[in-house]
């Protein structure tokens, strides 16, 4: 308790004393024992009044034990259980749950992964792919303070994601490798690097890591095959000092649409798994090539961002241009974007009217409001010469194009004056503002249709943060540039506005679950639940014939099915009683993409746990890791002493027992006649 609380506290006990006298002692010649115990009810009651004026804190100091985290994360994937260690790792699972040591030091946490990161409920081995790099990812999220050490239970192999020995987590992991380590000879496919795009008739760049695990010198042809036909092949030598190659190489696309690509590589004498030795690929041949303009009148990192996004399609071009040096034709472009437009860009503005181009306006702290609400009647905002920050939140019912939320919500804010936007008519946000905290329905990113042009807007400038922090969430470019890409894609196509969107891969495995996303749209290109889709899938070669109903999701219709042959398929999306349809073509390996490893991984398992500074353990020893983590000084609970300030105004008893003395006074006064 402060020393001025105390002063306070006595000089009310004094004038507590001083009331209590004054009225019952001071000018009373005779005092009866009446007066005494009514001077002291009144001394009691009004001491109490003014202690609770002054409302003195009281401290209590309790001691607190705090375990630190320890995060289990199990592999959930088949490949642990056709490699026929399913048991190996529920074991373990008892092994740490039913020890008293383990769970009397940390707060224990279970989760299993896959394609995706869940609580630890039930294991059932069933997830098609492996992405090590998600628990990761997450966790750094979830547990941001304090030594979050993870005992990882995988066979190390992975079919998606990021690189384990690339990444950066802050507390020790300590790695438990389920299944065989020994190395068996091996030749396999690693690795392929293709566009998703390409020209028709044009040459696109193919890139192939091969690996190969033996001592003998060998020499094998890898070869490509399109619809049966070989159109590449080539001989590699390896050797015990070299033992992978990366191979680059053309090849011509012919044929509009999605066309399928086989590498194959001979098999070695004896070798175990050949499902390794064989990669399929697809890409999309389209018959265009997008010109992009970009005109700015600042320097601005956003813009260099725009042109490596965008040209990261390589069907793509960007040129930047300055506006002032700007003296091309507009129509040589599919789209125009206008990077904080001010007077000197209505010239351009003028001419974008007349030719009825899209065009993206990205406005920010350097954008002339006045010029563009005069230079265009789409939409106006009355803005403040005062900075704001916009954080995004997704819009799940956009309709305009299908989008998924690449997360959004940990992107940093974009800057631009403060004001909302009137739209003079019907707008599509893919992105709503976020302003301290608080959402709101006022559009971050919209897109809109005029006068048979596509235009979109962005308020807000340093969007390059965003891929930044992309990249840094998922160690890629590719999630945000996709992102880009279906804007770009939507913004430069001239074509009408189809009412029906669908989205599927081109290439799945085999009982890997399909999944269609469709969009569909009214004749006011709103989103229409009440529509009817269908989905038909046929295989002529095996007669296999399938018409499936989609369901409404938010705002999308989504079709789930598996357990169909592999082989390749076409497939039309159609609306009920409606004449709008979508049709192409997917394929389902002939193998699951988790078979084609025999054993297990432990090469960069190992390197992560130097790097965070953990232990590697293999299956049958958990004991002796739950000993290890018992004995480590680092994960040591930690005793905290917590102090409570209790107010004494909070203590409610004591009123009452402020109105129980001047009662008992009242009523002592009024029973000798006092009153």
């Amino acid at each position: 308790m402060k020393t001025v609380t105390i002063v306070f506290i006595i000089l009310a006990f004094f004038t507590a004393l001083f009331i209590a006298s004054f009225q019952y002692l001071f000018h009373k010649k005779e005092k009866s024992q009446i007066n005494y115990w009514l001077f002291f009810y009144r001394f009691l009651s009004v001491l109490s009044i003014l202690i609770l004026i002054i409302n003195p804190q009281i401290e209590k100091k309790k001691n607190k034990i705090i375990k630190p985290n320890l995060i289990v994360a199990v592999d959930n994937s088949s490949s642990i259980k056709y490699n026929s260690q399913d048991k190996s790792v529920e074991n373990l699972i008892n092994i740490f749950k039913k020890s008293k040591d383990l769970n009397s030091t940390f707060i224990v946490n279970y989760y299993s992964f896959g394609n995706n990161l869940e609580v630890l409920d039930s294991l059932n081995f069933k997830e098609k792919q492996t992405n090590l790099s998600l628990p990761f990812q997450e966790f750094s999220k979830l547990y941001k303070t304090g030594t979050n050490p993870i005992i990882l239970i995988t066979d190390g192999n992975q079919t998606m994601g990021n690189g384990i020995e690339f990444i950066n987590y802050k507390s020790p992991v300590f790695p438990i490798i389920v299944g065989d380590t020994t190395i068996f000879k091996d030749i396999s496919l690693k690795r392929l690097n293709v566009n998703k795009f390409t020209n028709i008739n044009h040459k696109f760049p193919v890139e192939l890591f091969i690996n190969y695990s033996g001592k003998e010198p060998i020499l094998k042809k890898i070869n490509v095959y399109h619809k049966g036909k070989k159109v590449y092949t080539k001989q590699l030598q390896f050797l015990e000092s070299e033992t992978s190659k990366i191979v680059s190489f053309f090849l011509t696309a012919s044929t509009k649409g999605t066309q399928y690509y086989t590498i194959k590589i001979e098999e070695l004498d004896d070798e175990q798994n050949t499902l390794n030795n064989v990669r399929t690929f697809s890409i999309n041949v389209i018959e265009e090539k997008s010109e992009i303009l970009i005109l700015t009148s600042i320097i601005h990192p956003d813009i260099g961002m725009f042109k490596k996004s965008i040209e990261r399609n390589k069907q793509r071009s960007v040129t930047i241009s300055k506006i002032t040096d700007f003296k091309s034709d507009l129509d040589d472009y599919q789209l125009v974007i206008l990077y904080q437009p001010t007077k000197k860009f209505i010239n351009v503005f003028n001419d974008i009217t007349i030719k009825k181009l899209n065009y993206f306006i990205v406005t920010g702290l350097n954008t002339d409001w006045r010029f563009l609400n005069k230079i265009q009647s789409n939409f106006h905002k009355e803005s403040i010469p005062q900075s704001e920050n916009y954080y995004p939140v997704f819009n799940a019912g956009y309709a305009s194009f299908l989008s998924n939320d690449i997360g959004f919500s940990d992107f940093p804010p974009l800057e631009d004056y403060f004001g909302n936007v009137v739209f003079s008519f019907q707008h599509n946000s893919l992105l709503y503002q976020k302003i301290g905290g608080v959402n709101t329905q006022n559009p971050l990113l919209a897109t809109f249709e005029s006068n048979n042009q596509r235009i979109a807007i962005l308020l807000g400038e340093n969007i390059w943060r965003w891929r930044m922090r992309s990249y840094a969430l998922n160690n890629s470019f590719e999630i945000f540039d996709g992102f880009i890409s279906n804007l770009i894609q939507y913004l430069s196509s001239n074509q009408k506005r189809k009412r029906l969107n669908v989205l599927i891969e081109p290439i799945y495995y085999a009982n890997e679950t399909i999944q269609v996303s469709a969009s569909y749209l009214d004749k006011n290109l709103n989103f229409d639940s009440r529509a009817k889709l269908w989905l038909t899938v046929l295989n002529k070669e095996n007669n296999f014939l399938k018409k499936i109903p989609f369901a409404v999701f938010g705002s999308r219709f989504t079709v789930e099915f598996s357990n169909i042959p592999s082989g390749e398929y076409n497939y039309v999306v159609s609306v009920e009683n409606q004449k709008s349809s979508v049709s192409g073509l997917f394929k389902i390996l002939p193998f699951e993409i988790e078979q084609q490893f025999i054993n297990a991984n432990n090469k960069e398992l190992k390197i992560l746990a130097n790097k965070t500074k953990g232990k590697v353990f293999y299956n049958n020893q958990g004991a002796e890791l739950v000993a290890y983590l018992k004995s480590d000084s680092q994960f040591k609970p930690i005793q905290k002493i917590e102090t409570i300030k209790i107010s004494l105004i909070d203590w409610k008893w004591i009123l009452g027992f402020i109105v129980l003395l001047l009662s008992v006074e009242w009523f002592t006064r009024k029973y000798f006649g006092m009153i």
